[in-house]
């Protein structure tokens, strides 16, 4: 019996599926990677050919097909439309992008300002909302056209140096993936409206394959239980074997009684109870908040097994007619769980080199600097970043190879969009400071892997290409420059100047707070809340 509508299976994971393959989606997104190449090489031999031929008064987004037109230019076209569902922009200069007509709100999804624009801003364009020098917003000019977008605006990060570039929406690179182009094209037809989280409630739970599949048949109500049944015409009691209420995926799951005891006897904390589920939903979502107690001795989540045994007794109790206790369910369920857990592999640490097996520098009030070049700088930086708010703190210090403090400073942004993002803004601010001080040859240390990555290998975030290309072009002023990574340990002079122009903006920002809002002082566990608000990156 089929229990889930093709349609359903054919979703992504994230949206319910199983992620099986539509044909024809996916084949109008495996066509779209043709017009994604069309779109970023057209000095490509095929993009001479075909653009010279058929978009020689308008670009390829907007062009229509002639009657003329080859099967293959109309399979390009079918696959731009989902192009056209998933572009935006990385800001430059902001020559290119028209501020009404262009998604260029926002890195995460479609998003233009609201219109309609007065006569005289129609053909507004991006780069009139910027400074003279480009280097960033002009706030005066933000507050006159588009005040309601300001805090969007503001995360972004123009570079006067970089052209605009089209990037897709739904890849962190940017670049069109035809994974991510079939997923988009598979919800733009479907349309779920669900908003239970799959990735966290089963698809990443730590148990079984098998186990994983049966959470996602307990979401999708694709069991064999008496309403079920009913509801698909088969003839049937319906009715719960123990206490004769309608027996539904929930109600074998946590509503009734034997299942109620079970949950209770659970050795955990944070047990979901009646009062707070009244679904699937409800009960999937509450059990990843459920912690295992020390006597149990496991690291993996007990409530995926207690479903499974939940489900197999109450089969066994149903068609064979043997009967367990609330006790030896809990029991079993325990036994299972730790049975899996024996049978991973421990995660071993593969040691890369001798300096792996050095003991972590022991931290000291003296700055410590690793081995460089004796005529280079030595540059370290450090974020601090709260995420609820966008607060940001940069902080800085550069000394020569002895350890001499050259230079320090900070700087308090807010509107940051992530801490990688403050992580880059750092390291440009030092590295600018370093140059106008005369230095040529920088080593920079950061403790931010991720960004390290950025800078000195083949990946990219489209979020970040404005500040990563001007990080480029002020390494292009120096003799010689690299990037590297440093510990936690290494770098807390910096990691504590950071978290200092982080507290003096918080505090500053709290102060006009209270003065707009005729407050008294701040209580004095204010410093207390603030330190464990924030987030470092």
């Amino acid at each position: 019996m089929c229990w889930v509508s093709w349609d359903k299976l054919t979703l992504p994971k994230s949206a319910g599926g199983l992620g099986f393959r539509e044909i024809e989606q996916f084949n109008d997104a495996l066509l779209a990677k043709h017009t994604w190449r069309l779109l970023k090489n057209p000095t490509s031999l095929l993009g001479q050919t075909l653009l010279n031929k058929y978009c020689q008064d308008d670009n390829i987004l907007d062009v229509y097909a002639p009657n003329s037109a080859s099967h293959g230019w109309r399979g390009i076209l079918a696959g731009r439309e989902i192009i056209k569902k998933g572009l935006g922009w990385a800001i430059g200069n902001g020559e290119k992008i028209k501020v009404w007509r262009e998604f260029w709100l926002s890195t995460e999804q479609q998003c233009s300002p609201m219109g309609p624009p007065t006569a005289q801003a129609e053909e507004l364009r991006v780069k009139d909302l910027l400074q003279s020098d480009g280097s960033d917003w002009d706030l005066e000019q933000i507050r006159t056209h588009l005040p309601h977008h300001e805090a969007q605006i503001r995360r972004l990060f123009p570079s006067c140096s970089m052209e605009d570039e089209r990037c897709w929406l739904f890849e962190k690179s940017g670049n069109y993936t035809t994974k991510s182009g079939y997923m988009l094209a598979k919800l733009n037809v479907s349309n779920p409206k669900d908003s239970f989280n799959w990735k966290q409630s089963v698809w990443n739970v730590k148990c079984s394959p098998k186990t994983r599949h049966f959470l996602w048949k307990l979401k999708t109500n694709a069991l064999a239980v008496g309403e079920t049944l009913l509801r698909r015409g088969i003839t049937t009691d319906g009715k719960c074997k123990r206490c004769g209420e309608m027996k539904s995926t929930f109600h074998v799951m946590f509503s009734c009684p034997t299942a109620k005891k079970v949950w209770s006897l659970s050795p955990a904390l944070l047990v979901p109870t009646i009062a707070n589920c009244q679904s699937m939903s409800d009960l999937l979502h509450r059990c990843t908040r459920m912690t295992n107690l020390p006597p149990v001795g496991l690291s993996s989540p007990l409530y995926p097994w207690i479903m499974w045994v939940l489900w197999t007794s109450r089969n066994q109790f149903l068609f064979e007619d043997k009967s367990f206790s609330e006790a030896e369910i809990i029991l079993k369920a325990v036994m299972l769980a730790k049975e899996w857990q024996a049978a991973q592999p421990c995660p071993g640490k593969n040691f890369a080199s001798a300096k792996d097996y050095i003991a972590p520098v022991q931290a000291t009030h003296t700055h410590q600097v690793p081995q460089v070049p004796p005529n280079a700088l030595v540059y370290f930086s450090d974020a601090a970043w709260i995420s609820s708010s966008g607060d940001s703190g940069l902080g800085w210090v550069a000394t020569d190879s002895k350890g001499t403090i050259q230079f320090q400073g900070s700087s308090p942004r807010q509107y940051v969009a992530s801490a990688l993002m403050a992580e880059a803004m750092a390291l440009k601010s030092g590295l600018s400071m370093a140059i106008a001080s005369g230095f040529k040859d920088v080593v920079c240390f950061t403790d931010s892997k991720c960004l390290v990555g950025l800078l000195t290998e083949d990946s990219s975030v489209f979020a970040l290409k404005g500040i990563i290309h001007d990080i480029s072009v002020l390494s292009n002023s120096l003799n010689s420059i690299s990037f590297q990574f440093t510990s936690r340990a290494c770098n807390q002079l910096a990691d504590r100047i950071a978290k200092d122009a982080l507290f003096l903006l918080s505090n500053s920002l709290l102060g006009m707070k209270n003065s707009v809002l005729n407050v008294k002082d701040p209580s004095d566990g204010y410093l207390q809340r603030w330190n464990k608000s924030i987030s470092t990156s």
